[in-house]
């Protein structure tokens, strides 16, 4: 019995486990709002990225009115409740703070009220927190200020179509050197001069050697 009892406690972590870094059973079982099959494979593969500490470039480009921002929410989700022990930040960069660096948290703060989680907690203007982990939302206009923030659990440009790259590379980049961290262009199709439309052309240059 004892035996019986031990190995269905194993059983019972690993299956908690799988639950709180499994994009598809995190959203069902915690947030109770799925994500689509499309959605899946980018968000997945974004957090194994960062929990294998692997320091990979993602581009996910999708039409308008696809969740484009319900997966990025999805994602930042699970990596900071799964990182409210430890600590660290996401850092998000939007081309405005007012409205889509705003939209963007009021979105991420809506999921956790939605879901079996505890409420984020609003730390000044631009930074939502859990335990010990927090999300910046931050402005890439040329003019903003953002100079300070590290992204030592992922790195992250919304709508990167429209993002200024010297901003970008200047200001945003070096947030994510000293931990390795994993970096994410999110946007949707706009011209072949764009910072995505550039990154798009790199990564599939680099997938092909």
């Amino acid at each position: 019995m004892e035996n019986l009892d031990s190995t269905a406690l194993a059983a019972l972590r690993a299956e908690l486990a799988r639950t709180f870094s499994d994009v598809t059973l995190f959203g069902r079982r915690v947030l109770r709002r799925s994500l689509r099959r499309y959605q899946v494979g980018p968000a997945q593969a974004i957090v194994d990225a960062v929990l294998q500490r692997r320091g990979l470039t993602f581009a996910v480009m999708m039409p308008r009115q696809a969740g484009k921002n319900e997966t990025s929410a999805h994602v930042e989700a699970l990596l900071l409740n799964l990182c409210r022990g430890r600590g660290g930040f996401i850092v998000k960069a939007s081309p405005t703070f007012r409205p889509q660096a705003l939209n963007s948290m009021m979105r991420l703060q809506a999921l956790f009220s939605d879901s079996r989680l505890p409420p984020l907690e609003r730390e000044g203007a631009h930074m939502l927190r859990v335990g010990l982990a927090r999300a910046a939302f931050l402005s890439a206009a040329p003019g903003a200020n953002v100079v300070g923030a590290t992204a030592n659990i992922l790195l992250e440009a919304d709508e990167a179509q429209d993002v200024d790259e010297t901003k970008w590379n200047k200001d945003f980049r070096p947030m994510a050197a000293s931990a390795n961290t994993t970096t994410v262009l999110w946007g949707t199709a706009w011209t072949s001069q764009t910072m995505l439309a550039r990154t798009i052309r790199a990564l599939r240059w680099a997938e092909g050697r």
